[in-house]
């Protein structure tokens, strides 16, 4: 595996879930996996993991809110229809960010997840707004570390793996993220340092969560 650590974390967290096998749900479809199910698709993500759409031992289903994007469910993130303990492993990827009630919805996620089933969300911390323009998909929160480990608390596991340092972060907010040599250059000043890796855990774009029921 390549890329940062939080890369690394996600894949590792991921291949977990899918090589577990059992009903897999993608709340939201942001794993932008399979294109007959979702608005995009993510190459990288298809790369890595479209090989487990066809194991018979993987039954991977998309939930959105709307139909729009052909879900296998249309469904509120704050009533989940799936019975107690019936999920065995789930991604909710950049979906809590545009939930009204948080705390309802990281319940619903515990609540599906069957003992020792396990589940990778991604949450933002510093990030852009971004609502959609026809208003039917808000942008309500943004998360620190307190605040995950407050709404996963019941959980048995859960382990909170920061996306990006504080500058790396911040340069995001402006065009010149795209330049990729800036981009390593403030990743390396966000990571060199033990006073500043201790900034960057809690100053991040974001995190990527592991929960294990």
């Amino acid at each position: 595996m390549h890329g940062p650590f939080w890369q690394r974390f996600f894949e590792e967290a991921a291949t977990r879930i899918f090589t577990a096998g059992g009903m897999i749900v993608d709340i939201g479809g942001g794993l932008r996996l399979d294109p007959r199910r979702g608005d995009r698709v993510n190459p990288n993500h298809q790369k890595q993991f479209g090989r487990f759409l066809a194991d018979t031992r993987v039954q991977y289903r998309v939930t959105d809110y709307t139909g729009q994007f052909h879900p296998d469910f249309v469904e509120d993130i704050h009533a989940l229809s799936f019975a107690d303990s019936s999920i065995d492993g789930l991604f909710c990827m950049a979906v809590l960010e545009h939930v009204y009630d948080p705390k309802k919805a990281a319940e619903q996620v515990t609540r599906v997840l069957k003992p020792g089933g396990m589940g990778l969300l991604y949450v933002p911390f510093l990030y852009r707004y971004h609502a959609t323009t026809t208003k039917d998909y808000l942008d309500y929160f943004r998360y620190s570390k307190d605040g995950i480990a407050y709404l996963f608390r019941g959980c048995r596991e859960i382990e909170i793996c920061p996306v990006r340092g504080l500058f790396e972060s911040l340069l995001r907010f402006t065009p010149l993220h795209r330049i990729g040599i800036l981009r390593w250059l403030l990743r390396c000043l966000d990571w060199s340092t033990a006073r500043m890796r201790v900034v960057s855990e809690v100053q991040t774009s974001g995190y990527f969560i592991r929960i294990k029921k």
